[in-house]
């Protein structure tokens, strides 16, 4: 068994201003407790319960803001600007009436219970299988946030899946004018390609460029996150399609090991003011890690091998060949688009670097 930690984000439904000015409030007050609390020093901060605290706040919320205060990011933080309201795995509940669910838990008002928006069809099983009572999956803490003017309740739920061994391999290949290449070490592959992104990621430093030259800060601030929200999107999109791959094949996936790659990968410094070029702005650790999750979901592995020679070694034959723009040419005659080449060695060259012979 693994156990994989799943993240809920779920609207609140017809939320009505009561409630909203409430969450509001605990919000404030959630950050002052913290930051009161930052000013102690960390060996005294330790010792405090609730009843030394003077605060609005329940005993389950207040206790949550200690236990964040002394945790390893409230060591490293030495002022919060807005710290979400937290409520321990034990101090909420789930409700089911009808179609309609929803969560209770302490407030400044004592405890209130709030219906909430499933609109997805993927955390309606994982909702009931909690209520249920199912031993393979528990609930974790609950948190308040609120985003574009929106109340939301982020749910943490810990899965229990059990690990499917298989002997199969596909390979994954990262780039840029290819995002990513899929294939196994025979048979079809799929590609996805990057020139549309590419544009795009060149319309957004454009855009931020002129934002930036006019000064317009919050206008800035505001495209940053919008770019950044769409690549995840696109990320999200394109782990899901791999991961599906890698169940048609009933297969594990393999991935290229880029940490401590950054410094390698030097560039002509024209390409570096180039968004569509540059290789340090790209998201691979976020598609990277979007894969780890969604495969740890499905019980399956994902395994690093090194990345050089990848895309240079004949996928056929293991001989060190030479890569054109997006074609390889192998010495023994084979050619083949030279990220698919990459994948297919990434699915057969698990435990070691790579099997070219010269």
């Amino acid at each position: 068994m693994v156990q994989v930690t799943t993240t809920l984000k779920i609207k609140f439904l017809n939320l009505n201003k009561v409630k909203a000015k409430l969450f509001a409030e605990m919000t404030r007050e959630t950050t002052r407790l913290a930051n009161e609390l930052l000013k102690v020093d960390l060996p005294e901060r330790r010792k405090i319960t609730t009843a030394r605290l003077i605060t609005s706040l329940k005993s389950a919320p207040a206790n949550q803001v200690i236990r964040h205060s002394t945790s390893l990011s409230g060591k490293r933080t030495k002022n919060y600007k807005v710290l979400p309201p937290e409520i321990n795995r034990q101090n909420w509940h789930l409700v089911k009436k009808g179609v309609t669910y929803s969560v209770s838990f302490p407030t400044i008002k004592g405890i209130k219970r709030v219906p909430l928006a499933v609109e997805s069809s993927h955390w309606q099983p994982i909702l009931d299988r909690l209520l249920a009572g199912d031993s393979t999956i528990k609930q974790g803490s609950l948190k308040l946030i609120r985003q574009r003017g929106k109340w939301y309740a982020l749910i943490y739920l810990v899965q229990d899946v059990p690990v499917r061994e298989s002997p199969n391999r596909v390979g994954v290949d990262r780039g840029q004018n290819n995002i990513a290449v899929v294939s196994g070490v025979r048979g079809f592959g799929k590609f996805f390609k990057g020139a549309e992104i590419n544009h795009r990621r060149r319309y957004h430093q454009q855009r931020q460029q002129q934002l930036q030259k006019a000064k317009k800060f919050r206008a800035l601030k505001k495209a940053k996150k919008k770019e950044t929200k769409w690549m995840e999107s696109v990320n999200h999109t394109i782990s899901h399609r791999l991961v599906r791959f890698a169940q048609f094949k009933d297969a594990d996936i393999v991935l290229e090991d880029f940490s401590g790659s950054q410094k390698k990968m030097k560039q002509p410094e024209k390409l570096r003011f180039d968004n569509g070029q540059i290789r340090h702005s790209w998201a691979f650790s976020d598609l990277e890690g979007k894969i780890i999750y969604k495969m740890q979901l499905k019980g399956r592995r994902v395994i690093k091998v090194p990345h050089p020679y990848t895309s240079k070694t004949c996928s056929h034959c293991g001989r060190l060949g030479s890569r054109k723009k997006h074609h390889f040419f192998c010495p023994d005659g084979h050619q083949q688009n030279a990220d698919f080449n990459a994948a297919r060695n990434l699915a057969q060259w698990e435990g070691f670097s790579c099997n070219f012979s010269r």
